[in-house]
């Protein structure tokens, strides 16, 4: 019997006894539910396949876990002192896991990366600090000698050790602005004592090194924000990075993973400047090849094989996640188009596999499943469910998200995505949930908590991939530069139209809503189109764009500057006009304003001048400033608070 049918016919059984089927519509206390931090989540198993490591939440901070991978017996815990907690953690032996150490300030709730990097076994031994400002201090309970202090955030390279039982590690020197290049080091996994490997050629490098575990391919930004790729030989142990011609790779080249041989290199990239695919690169001769470009999106993901120097499988996002291997005759390919029929329709991710391939930890989840963890053992045939992300749900039914797709008013198709409330009304409220960036990113199909929040409170959703989203090539992002305030919106404007002329809203009962540039869009569209918005949820939102490039921490960074000017221009006469603070006076929307104090990408300063704005022109507005927030909600706590007055701001403003 197929795993597929296997597995379906057993979980069937079990999920039937288990629980039955729940309307969450029916729950009072939804923010709770869709905000509560999993027991435990972020999987990966052990190089020979005999141990588990996992993150669960302990006193609201991430701590590591580790497991018998047979009898899912805990063997130890790896919990942080003070204020800091595990941040991103990685398989270096059989039986040591490195990771990341990210701080938990008393005055803010976003962690933090504080550059650090700690070792521990699996049975809690030889822990202690290997990489950072404080590695030299004496660690308490720890064996480890004194060992240099680095003024440096650390990175993952190459977990692999070589004989002498170092990894690569990428050092990137603490500055302002992040022009430093980063220097390459060989890192002992047990006492820290480092080698240099070289300096990078380029800042805010991505680094891929070869099968033999030294720096093959450097990839990184200029300050002009131009890509920038060299290559270094596959034997060399010296610093001889060549440039490689910028005629020949496009600006979105994403190093993926060098060939076993060290020939070739698997890359996302677009080179004719328009959707981004995989292509191979041949490192001696330069030969780029197209392995495969979609029709209409960009290339998500290049899936990697367990030695980390091949691809079998893409993954695309044109509405729905779809799958396209590369080759049938691959092991690990048969293994991952068994694991996409036995879960039809859901997203499929492998975070981590053994040595020899044979066991696999595999991540699942869908619009209406938050995830769940499995453990695939290939030699066996088996699937066993290791963790719900979010176990309160599971059973329960939440509304499915739906791929929509409709004509801007200059005929230029814009895709998206619709969640109607299980109980339809006939006053059709509805919410426009718009995404941040507005750059470089976009809304997908999966679980979003603020959606099932609004749609099981009453609210039909609605989600706009407007022009300038990444995901569909150049030309469509660029066609949003310069336009935040004009094309932008009004795609966010022809979205809720069309909405309504499907009768899924109707005008004057619906509520814009976002963060950053979403919350941004939440009152420049309600300017725009003042009779089809009653209400708006502004949150960390830019209000000036005037101040873009004075304030905040996008003009620190060292190619900020080109960016915004990229971006947004420097027309004072567009800049006003793109600015709520100088068009509230065209408002009719209801706002409710919600910043974190401690916001670096979006100062308060922006909240404080649209506030003297619609004081000035008579405005009404709720007014909520969170002093222990950055740029959004981090806190269980807040997100929590943040939803109750969601809910109960939607609530005053539109008819259920």
């Amino acid at each position: 019997m197929k795993l597929s049918a296997l597995f379906r016919r057993s979980m069937l059984a079990a999920c039937f006894g288990l629980f039955s089927a729940q309307s969450l519509a029916a729950v009072s206390d939804l923010p709770t539910l869709l905000t509560k931090k999993p027991t435990l989540f972020d999987f990966k198993i052990s190089p020979d396949g005999n141990y588990l490591a996992a993150k669960t939440y302990s006193n609201n901070k991430a701590v590591l876990v580790f497991l018998d991978a047979k009898t899912l017996t805990m063997l130890s815990s790896v919990p942080m002192g003070g204020d800091l907690q595990v941040g991103e953690y990685q398989w270096v032996t059989d039986k040591r896991v490195i990771f990341k150490i990210t701080a938990l300030r008393p005055w803010e709730k976003e962690p933090v990366h504080t550059g650090e990097l700690y070792g521990v076994n699996v049975d809690g031994s030889k822990n202690g600090l290997l990489f950072g400002y404080r590695a030299a201090e004496q660690q308490v309970g720890s064996n480890f000698k004194k060992r240099v202090s680095r003024d440096a955030y650390g990175d993952f390279i190459d977990m692999v050790p070589d004989e002498n039982n170092r990894v690569l590690i990428k050092s990137i020197p603490a500055t302002l602005d992040g022009e430093a290049y980063p220097e390459v080091l060989a890192m002992d996994i047990y006492n820290g004592r480092t080698q240099s490997r070289g300096r990078l050629p380029t800042p805010l490098a991505d680094v891929v090194p070869g099968a033999n575990g030294r720096p093959r391919v450097a990839a990184g930004v200029n300050r002009q924000r131009e890509k920038e790729v060299f290559i270094r030989p596959a034997d060399s142990t010296s610093n001889d990075w060549e440039a490689m011609p910028a005629l020949q790779y496009g600006n979105m080249f994403d190093p993926v993973a060098v060939t076993a041989d060290n020939k070739s290199l698997y890359v996302i990239d677009n080179p004719k400047g328009g959707l981004s695919g995989v292509h191979k690169l041949n490192l001696a001769t330069g030969k780029y090849d197209e392995v495969y470009t979609d029709a209409n999106v960009d290339v998500t993901e290049a899936i990697r094989t367990t030695d980390e120097r091949g691809v079998y499988g893409i993954r695309v996002d044109d509405g729905r996640p779809a799958y396209l291997l590369l080759t049938n005759d691959h092991a690990e390919a048969k293994i991952f188009k068994e694991l996409l029929a036995t879960f039809p329709g859901e997203k499929v991710d492998i975070t981590s596999q053994t040595r020899d391939g044979h066991k696999w930890i595999v991540y699942v989840s869908s619009d209406v499943n938050p995830g769940t963890y499995y453990l695939y053992d290939n030699q066996k045939v088996s699937l066993s469910k290791l963790a719900d992300v979010s176990p309160e749900l599971a059973g329960t039914n939440l509304a499915p998200v739906e791929p929509i797709q409709f004509a801007a008013r200059d005929g230029l198709k814009i895709n998206g995505y619709l969640t109607k409330a299980p109980k339809q009304s006939a006053e059709k409220p509805m919410v426009v949930l718009v995404h941040g960036g507005p750059h470089f990113v976009r809304d997908s199909w999966e679980f979003n908590a603020e959606v099932q929040l609004l749609a099981l409170s009453g609210y039909n959703v609605l989600q706009v991939n407007y022009r300038g989203s990444g995901g569909y090539g150049q030309a469509y992002q660029r066609a949003g530069f310069r336009q935040w305030g004009g094309l932008i919106q009004q795609d966010i404007i022809d979205g809720t139209q069309w909405a309504v002329s499907q009768g899924h809203a109707k005008a004057g009962n619906i509520c814009l809503m976002g963060g950053s540039f979403g919350g941004y869009s939440a009152v420049q569209a309600a300017t725009m189109a003042p009779d089809l918005y009653k209400c708006g949820v502004a949150v960390a939102g830019v209000y000036d764009l005037s101040i873009m490039g004075k304030e905040g921490d996008v003009p620190r960074v060292y190619f900020g500057k080109a960016y915004l000017n990229e971006v947004l221009g420097q027309d004072e006469a567009q800049l006003a006009q793109f600015s709520p603070t100088h068009q509230a006076g065209k408002l009719k929307a209801h706002l409710l304003i919600i910043h974190g104090a401690r916001d670096e990408r979006a100062p308060i300063e922006h909240a404080e001048r649209l506030k003297a704005a619609l004081d000035k022109a008579g405005k009404p507005y709720q007014w909520q400033i969170f002093d222990d927030e950055t740029h959004g909600f981090y806190g269980e706590e807040n997100q929590q608070k943040y939803f109750r007055m969601v809910q109960q701001y939607l609530g005053t403003q539109l008819k259920l």
